[in-house]
């Protein structure tokens, strides 16, 4: 009787799971040569597929760019809460020309109020127009009289340092792109069946054309298949065949419902 590559419900794993076995089932061709397995064609297919699926295994879910996004944006946050609060202050001032520069400047400011609870890109954009307006001759002479030139100034750089950093996070979203468009299922269906394509090549030569590296490669493997089963909570089936018969039984697996409930 002829060894074969056993079968088992290999859609139960996860996909980390998954890899795993992948890779090692590919770790086990490498040893043996594809040559030898006479699976020259059909490796390269499943060598992609398991590339694929190791870079989904563990996606990043973070940007690097979030930190100094944050920690920017309080930094604006806060200037923007300091010219409003100064401002205000000013406005029960005694000195004339003070209380005419914040009574100016409330007006001005009015639209402004509350952007620090805005999303952050429209946050950028209405710190750029409340720069742009403080910038407006009569407004910076009402600025420098209540002593606001540093803050304002600030929040300028504060706002062009929030930009490149929001610009940094896109760059990294923009690297990631391959990896966030791969869909999971799919990835995982392509190096199954990539596996599948193997086992059908590989048991059929363990019957026409036995050898010690195909007859090793199948043990090696259903050693595998037995840990990865019980991992999966099925069993595995299969595994000989008549000398000469016509092929292998690996079709019994998960494909025409030939798993069974329980570990090993």
């Amino acid at each position: 009787m002829a060894e074969q590559i056993k079968s088992f419900s290999i859609s139960r794993l996860t996909v980390g799971a998954t890899c795993d076995f992948h890779t090692k089932v590919n770790e086990l061709i490498t040893t043996a040569t594809p040559a030898a397995l006479h699976i020259e064609t059909q490796v390269v297919p499943y060598t992609a597929a398991i590339t694929s699926l190791s870079s989904i295994v563990n996606r990043s879910t973070t940007f690097i760019a979030t930190a100094g996004l944050k920690d920017t944006d309080k930094v604006r946050d806060a200037l923007v809460g300091v010219i409003n609060s100064v401002v205000n202050a000013h406005l029960t001032n005694t000195i004339a020309s003070r209380k005419e520069a914040a009574t100016r400047l409330s007006a001005e400011l009015a639209p402004y109020k509350g952007i620090g609870r805005h999303e952050y890109s429209k946050q950028t954009a209405e710190v750029k127009g409340m720069l742009a307006m403080l910038a407006l001759p009569e407004n910076a002479a009402a600025i420098t009289e209540l002593a606001l030139d540093d803050e304002v100034d600030a929040l300028q750089t504060a706002n062009e340092a929030f930009e490149a950093a929001f610009l940094g996070k896109a760059a990294e979203a923009a690297e990631r792109k391959p990896q966030t468009d791969l869909d999971s299922k799919t990835v995982v269906n392509e190096a199954n069946a990539a596996y599948q394509d193997i086992v059908q090549v590989v048991n059929a030569y363990a019957i026409v054309q036995p050898s010690d590296e195909v007859n090793q490669f199948i043990h090696d493997v259903n050693g595998l298949v037995a840990v990865y089963a019980s991992i999966a909570g099925s069993s595995s089936t299969g595994g000989t065949a008549p000398e000469g018969g016509s092929g292998s039984e690996e079709e019994g697996g998960e494909e025409e419902g030939g798993e069974r409930p329980g570990g090993l």
